[in-house]
């Protein structure tokens, strides 16, 4: 009993943790391999050995022996050939099994080096954001104090102080996305996160209704109407936080890429084994060459969508990040000029 929980635990943390999931899919191919090179092997020296021992007992035959000795040896070749058959079977089960378990210990170094270089990159978000709190916050407030009296700093130097106090709330912003990025990795050994997630029972309609009211005024302030179409509840297990946090990062890039007078439409598709999350829009588009990319930590699209303000390119990965953690998935197609279609696939566990 406690072997199948320890094993059910074991499954559970292997499907939330990407390394876990790419050791398994590097051990299974390893082991195709070397199944398929041992059952060529073992099939060409069963065959040959099949042909010589018949040979030899047809050679026996013609030497003259009765036809009682005949049947005898043909008895006994086949009785051989039988056992022969189940030794190399039986053989073949056994190296395959020692060599499945040495594939899963040659998977796990095979991917050791890529855990430590993204656990370094994380523990690199993480102290950055951390070192430029404190000193954004400093200018942040020091800035506000000098802006509340405008007899004391009129006219230009006032305005460059206005840009530079938006300059610093975008800089916040950043390391905010970078602090939430270093801590939605894998953990050691168990899935993401560096502290466990916030799970329980959450209808993402509402949090999707809640994160579509909470961006209207920006899209009326920029002339962009807002369509949902939610249908029925869709009763999930989640992090409602990390839900809305994605919700709110996928909306806020549709409107801000979305010209006035267009449309950022969101729709709900439940099915039996997951819900999908569909966020359209008839905005400027992305490039095709820029898709395979655009949810890379710090990656920006063409220069138009990256001159247009806004973050440093870490709003999907998060995405990217709270989807994986709930054991989900997230694809992006697109058209320049014509728009861009996000889905958030949630799966029903």
């Amino acid at each position: 009993m406690k072997s199948s929980r320890r094993f059910a635990a074991w499954a559970t943390a292997s499907r939330a943790d990407p390394f876990s999931r790419a050791r398994i899919k590097l051990t299974a191919l390893y082991i195709a391999i070397i199944a398929v090179v041992v059952l060529v092997l073992s099939s060409s020296f069963y065959a040959i050995h099949d042909l010589r021992v018949r040979d030899l007992g047809i050679r026996e035959s013609e030497a003259g022996e009765s036809e009682a000795g005949t049947r005898t040896a043909s008895r006994l070749i086949d009785e051989y050939l039988e056992i022969l058959q189940r030794s190399i079977v039986a053989a073949d089960l056994v190296t395959i099994a020692i060599a499945g378990a040495l594939s899963y210990l040659l998977a796990g170094r095979t991917l050791r080096p890529i855990r430590d270089l993204l656990r370094s990159q994380r523990q690199f978000y993480a102290n950055a954001a951390h070192d430029l709190r404190t000193p954004l916050a400093v200018m942040k407030t020091e800035t506000e104090v000098a802006l509340r009296d405008p007899k004391r700093i009129p006219g230009e130097p006032r305005r460059v102080l206005e840009s530079s106090l938006e300059e610093i709330d975008r800089m916040s912003a950043m390391v905010e996305e970078m602090l939430l990025l270093s801590v939605l990795g894998p953990r050691e050994g168990e899935g993401f996160g560096e502290t466990p997630p916030r799970r329980g029972e959450g209808d993402l309609c509402d949090l999707a209704a809640t994160a579509l009211e909470r961006m209207r005024p920006r899209a009326e302030a920029k002339g962009v109407a807002l369509v949902s179409s939610m249908g029925e509840p869709a009763l999930l297990r989640l992090d409602s936080r990390a839900v809305e946090r994605a919700l709110a990062n996928v909306l806020e890039n549709a409107v801000k890429y979305t010209p006035e007078g267009g449309t950022v439409s969101v729709a709900l598709s439940p099915s039996r084994s997951h819900v999908d999350l569909v966020v359209a829009d008839t905005g400027i588009g992305i490039p095709s060459a820029d898709l395979p990319r655009i949810a890379e930590p710090f990656y920006r699209a063409d220069a138009a969508r990256a001159a247009d303000g806004g973050g440093a390119g870490l709003g999907l990965a998060i995405v990217k990040k709270i989807l994986a953690e709930h054991g989900g998935s997230l694809e992006i197609s697109s058209l320049e000029g014509q728009g861009t279609r996000v889905r958030l696939r949630f799966p029903r566990r």
